[in-house]
């Protein structure tokens, strides 16, 4: 995949897994995340997005073990030279990042197309933050990519936002983010 206007390649395609239903070792099923009900007889709630990994040319080496998790066959170890004895290995491509819960959207998160700070944090992190000069986000929105960018130690930040009352938002939360 090609963006023929920009020259990017798609690199990475992550899934955000937002909600997710599984049996735990007794049998018992278990519900973990938050995720938008659809109502209808014929679709399926959406519970993930995808997050698209572009870069100039396909090939730019990311920190595979900045998100790193632990082997949970500690043989693994010492068979894949690779580790170079160390107990991470790389997370993957599917990354569970539920919502915090609120108890009003429009106080809380009052922005129609809203991410966790972390799934920002994730993406600085995979990408290297040592090598982020600067980072942009064209689509500020409440700001939660400038605030995972401070996080993290990004030194310039660069956010557009056509919205005043999202700018202003983003403003605030990049503040309490400064003061903590």
């Amino acid at each position: 995949l090609t963006s023929t206007s920009g020259g990017f390649v798609l690199q990475n395609a992550i899934h955000w897994i937002k909600s997710v239903t599984i049996e735990d070792r007794e049998g018992e099923m278990r519900s973990y995340g938050h995720f938008k009900p659809v109502s209808s007889k014929r679709f399926l709630n959406d519970c993930y997005e995808y997050i698209f990994h572009f870069t100039k040319s396909g090939r730019v080496e990311i920190d595979r073990l900045a998100l790193g998790v632990p082997y949970q066959d500690k043989t693994n170890i010492a068979r894949w030279s690779h580790t170079r004895g160390s107990d991470l290995r790389c997370r993957g491509n599917t990354w569970f990042i539920p919502y915090e819960t609120i108890q009003s959207r429009a106080k809380e998160r009052p922005h129609p197309a809203t991410f966790p700070v972390q799934l920002a944090e994730w993406c600085i992190k995979l990408h290297g933050v040592s090598r982020i000069g600067t980072m942009l986000d064209p689509f500020l929105g409440i700001g939660n990519s400038a605030v995972a960018a401070q996080r993290c130690g990004v030194k310039k930040f660069i956010g557009f936002e056509i919205d005043e009352t999202y700018l202003a938002e983003a403003k605030r939360r990049l503040g309490i983010a400064r003061s903590q």
